[in-house]
């Protein structure tokens, strides 16, 4: 019974993805993130640190070292892009 419900699940999402205007959305999203998911992740990850910084989760190091991280891959991406 979960195999049905799992397929026709499946069919129906294919069946919404499949349509043009959907196509079209999702490929101009993707046309506007090109090259900058990296950079928003980065900055995430910099504010999710910052926010468990403050609510006592991480320390002190352990926050520095995550938003070092960050920085990293932020010029990674940079670094690679210009090549």
């Amino acid at each position: 019974m979960n195999f049905i419900k799992k397929w026709v699940l499946g069919m129906i999402i294919n069946n919404i993805v499949n349509r043009k205007g959907v196509k079209q959305m999702f490929e101009k999203i993707k046309a506007a993130l090109s090259g900058q998911k990296t950079y928003i992740v980065a900055l995430s990850a910099i504010i999710g640190v910052l926010i468990a910084w403050v609510n006592g989760t991480l320390t002190d190091v352990e926050a520095v070292k995550a938003i070092i991280e960050a920085i990293l891959a932020i010029t990674i991406r940079a670094g690679v892009s210009k090549t």
